[in-house]
């Protein structure tokens, strides 16, 4: 059972899913309200500090783009500065970077440490790709981790109390994935969407919101009781408009 939430000023619509009958034109049809508008970007964010407990972070998040490279990796590097439990995946098939053209992508499997990618990318074109950012990103995330992961293979990894995705199709395959796998724990799950580009300037700023809104979350005594006031806070004080819904392990 999935439980779909637009968050216009009204009060929240709650959406009864099947389990099994779950697909992605239906989720965005639910959504399509609530799909992020366009507004002139807010400076004073970068400066918003949370105020939190003096305890350990209670929840633990997961971070999902499309490769695991610029979306995902941003909010995963800004979270495990601040000490929260996080993690962050990809939903695609292979991992794409951008290269000499757009039909000229470099694509590799996920598993291949940013290191290698590093390596080749500069040996192809050292000037190219730290003019474009992806040398300085990819540097980034090595310093994060050993290599981009794929959402649809982390079983192994346990569960999540919060997953953020930056696009909603990947929140469509988030919630896919989730509804076929067995549901035995009943552990509630909280998939939001922030709609972010795909551009480094953008990851930096979707990064800066997403750990302001775990902070939110990881203040909390339990997400469950107020969700409806953070997400409604949120999108009031950052004018961005949320997708969210909760599933279960």
């Amino acid at each position: 059972m999935c439980l779909l939430f637009h968050s216009p000023k009204t009060p929240p619509l709650l959406l009864l899913k099947s389990l099994f009958k779950h697909s992605s034109p239906r989720l965005r049809d639910a959504g399509a309200n609530s799909r992020t508008c366009s507004y002139q970007r807010i400076r004073f964010i970068w400066n918003t500090r949370v105020a939190l407990p003096e305890s350990v972070m209670k929840l633990r998040y997961a971070m999902v783009c499309s490769s695991n490279q610029n979306r995902s990796m941003e909010s995963h590097f800004l979270l495990k500065r601040e000490g929260f439990d996080v993690a962050s995946y990809g939903t695609g098939q292979h991992v794409k970077l951008p290269g000499p053209s757009i039909r000229e992508p470099n694509v590799y499997d996920f598993g291949t440490p940013y290191k290698q990618m590093f390596d080749d990318l500069r040996r192809k074109d050292v000037e190219l790709y730290k003019r474009n950012g992806i040398l300085p990103m990819l540097k980034r995330n090595l310093g994060v981790k050993l290599a981009p992961q794929r959402w649809q293979d982390n079983a192994a990894d346990g569960p999540f109390d919060v997953v953020i995705t930056f696009e909603e199709k990947v929140f469509d395959l988030v919630l896919e994935d989730l509804h076929n796998r067995n549901q035995v724990l009943l552990k509630p799950v909280l998939v939001i969407n922030l709609e972010v580009k795909d551009n480094h300037e953008e990851a930096a700023i979707g990064g800066r919101l997403a750990l302001i809104l775990c902070q939110e979350l990881d203040a909390t005594e339990n997400w469950e009781d107020t969700i409806d006031d953070i997400i409604n806070n949120f999108e009031k004080q950052h004018r961005r408009k949320l997708l969210y819904s909760i599933s279960f392990y």
